[in-house]
């Protein structure tokens, strides 16, 4: 891979327990060649949401709306544990910093508020498909999605949503022709499978 290969690894939110978090993320980073644009799962913040919702019947377009401010959350807390890394807010801005060689950390929520996202408003869509959704946008060569879980051998991305490992929108928004990875983060050595098409 050349010094222009593009990747968007999404860290999954359960990943945010882990003490050494930092400390395995820059290995796993070190290890890959080419560029790394990082989106958060929202983790325990996207779960409080989830369990309002559950509690109090928000609606979609209000759960929607703040279970991106968990993911928004979740990219400042990985800003601070990788300081080395700019935090970014436009798929425009991070075209400029990729072009310098620079991995970074995105924050979403522009992109997700712009009128040519045409995601669901639903818990159909997590940072699963939002990754996949900047990924396309960006035309990366990979999406790597960094999970505490391993994946089965042989999972295609229906079987992954139909067993609840990815979103139940990430089928759709992951096109057939994108390469997506698979990285147990949690495990140790760390595992890594495809996630076929």
């Amino acid at each position: 891979m050349s010094r222009n290969f593009l990747r968007v690894a999404k860290v999954g939110g359960s990943l945010f327990d882990l003490a050494d978090l930092p400390v395995k993320l820059r290995c796993w980073i070190d290890s890959q060649p080419g560029v790394n644009v990082l989106v958060a799962g929202g983790g325990r913040f996207g779960d409080s949401v989830r369990q309002a919702d559950d509690t109090f019947a928000l609606g979609d377009a209000t759960a929607h709306r703040l279970a991106l401010d968990a993911m928004c959350l979740s990219a400042e807390l990985l800003a601070v544990l990788l300081p080395e890394m700019t935090l970014l807010h436009s798929l425009h801005e991070v075209g400029e910093k990729l072009s310098n060689g620079e991995s970074v950390v995105f924050n979403p929520r522009e992109a997700m508020e712009s009128p040519s996202c045409q995601l669901p408003h639903s818990w159909d869509v997590t940072s699963d498909s939002i990754a996949a959704y900047i990924a396309s946008e960006l035309r990366a060569q990979e999406l790597v999605l960094l999970k505490s879980t391993l994946l089965p051998v042989n999972t295609n991305r229906s079987q992954a949503a139909e067993a609840g490992l990815v979103d139940a929108h990430f089928p759709q928004a992951a096109p057939a022709a994108q390469s997506v990875r698979w990285v147990n983060l949690r495990s140790t050595p760390v595992t890594e499978r495809p996630l076929r098409s």
